[in-house]
């Protein structure tokens, strides 16, 4: 099995995490929480039970915004425990001589301008990576749903930019024939990242979440590699 970085890679603005021996890795949680967002996606657009149950829990008056990550995860992988006895090593090593130094842009894909930068590590490459999982296929059809809406999504945001042609369209394309596409890693500053995007199509759901937020609900900053000409971020676990 494979890890694949189709673009690179950031976990932080410090860099990536090291052992005691001062080697570079991607934690464990870096992959849970790329797969938890797209079964979030999947099951919130598959199951009109769990859509409803979730906007009711976003409409309510009380809603803690600190929660609502927690309580959205819950409502979902109660119903559908595709996480469970999903076995990722804790740390999957990087060899130092792909991963490099690169200045990056906080893109807004609205607006079209770089908002700010900051230099950082980041990692191209192909990795060895075991994973196993009862669930596999569903965690497949997951990430496929939601790395396709995901780049739809940026890619319309962009509209004539050509960012649009040059980059969205072929990765919108590439995209369909990986094995389980991710969306790894630090690839944006916005709240919830794309945990929240079912719901930008809903009206009511958009405008409570927009006045309580006080922010756009779609990752509308991404970071973005001027040399390279790409989003980070996009990436495959191959298992064939």
């Amino acid at each position: 099995m494979e890890f694949i970085s189709w673009t690179p890679v950031i976990f932080s603005r410090s860099g990536f995490p090291r052992d005691e021996e001062g080697r570079p890795f991607l934690p464990k949680n870096a992959f849970v929480e790329s797969l938890t967002s797209a079964v979030i996606f999947y099951y919130i657009k598959k199951d009109r039970e769990i859509e409803n149950r979730v906007r009711k829990y976003l409409l309510s008056e009380n809603l803690d915004i600190k929660e609502v990550a927690k309580q959205v995860k819950k409502i979902i992988t109660d119903k559908y425990p595709v996480l469970d006895e999903l076995d990722i090593p804790e740390r999957v090593y990087l060899p130092p001589s792909q991963i490099k130094e690169k200045y990056v842009e906080i893109f807004d894909l609205k607006e079209w301008i770089d908002v700010r930068g900051f230099k950082t590590e980041v990692f191209s490459g192909v990795l060895q990576l075991e994973i196993s999982s009862p669930h596999i296929e569903k965690l497949r059809a997951a990430s496929h749903s939601y790395a396709e809406a995901l780049a739809r999504m940026e890619h319309s945001l962009l509209k004539d930019h050509p960012l649009a042609s040059i980059f969205y369209e072929p990765l919108i394309n590439q995209m369909k024939k990986w094995d389980i596409p991710l969306r790894i890693g630090m690839w944006t500053e916005v709240s919830f990242k794309g945990d929240l995007l079912f719901f930008w199509r809903i009206k009511e759901v958009r405008e409570k979440l927009m006045k309580t937020l006080k922010t756009d609900i779609r990752p509308r900053y991404v970071l973005y590699l001027p040399d390279e000409k790409q989003t980070t971020g996009w990436a495959e676990i191959k298992t064939k």
